[in-house]
């Protein structure tokens, strides 16, 4: 414990205002998860939000420093990753008990920069087999803009223990 306390001090001592206050939000993201507020630690660095639907799940994450790349734009890697999480929500809430969907393909594309306060992306099943789910995503800003399409399909797994 004394080894991570002397490296949070280093850390603080050699920080910009910008880097406190980064750091501040995380420690109270990861906080939040603690106290069951978010599932996953990438949930709740992101500030991740969801809501699950019978046919659709919604997700959505702030616009803010913590999703944006050296260009000071949202990472298409993180649009990525919010498209993949609210068709992988939706196409799990569709396994049998005990079960998860896996990604086993995903395609995106980007159509232009997310410039919002929010991104939101909406997840919709385009068809379900036996043994594959496939579905749709838009990516978008609270007033309508897209910002990028998806589609993804999804496989039944048992859930790991």
């Amino acid at each position: 414990m004394q080894h991570l306390l002397t490296q949070f001090q280093q850390l603080l001592s050699s920080s910009t205002p910008e880097e406190i206050e980064l750091l501040s939000e995380l420690l109270e993201k990861l906080r939040q998860k603690q106290q069951g507020h978010f599932s996953t630690s990438l949930s709740a660095v992101l500030g991740l939000k969801k809501e699950l639907h019978e046919d659709s799940c919604s997700v959505s994450v702030p616009n803010n420093g913590w999703i944006h790349n050296s260009s000071g734009i949202p990472h298409g890697g993180i649009l990525a990753t919010l498209a993949d999480t609210a068709m992988g929500i939706l196409a799990t809430s569709k396994c049998p008990e005990g079960f998860s969907a896996v990604t086993v393909n995903f395609n995106i594309h980007y159509l232009s920069v997310a410039d919002g306060t929010e991104i939101i992306a909406d997840a919709t099943i385009v068809r379900q087999g036996r043994h594959l789910i496939t579905s749709e995503c838009g990516i978008r800003q609270p007033d309508g803009r897209e910002i990028a399409i998806a589609t993804g399909s999804f496989m039944a797994v048992p859930k790991q223990s």
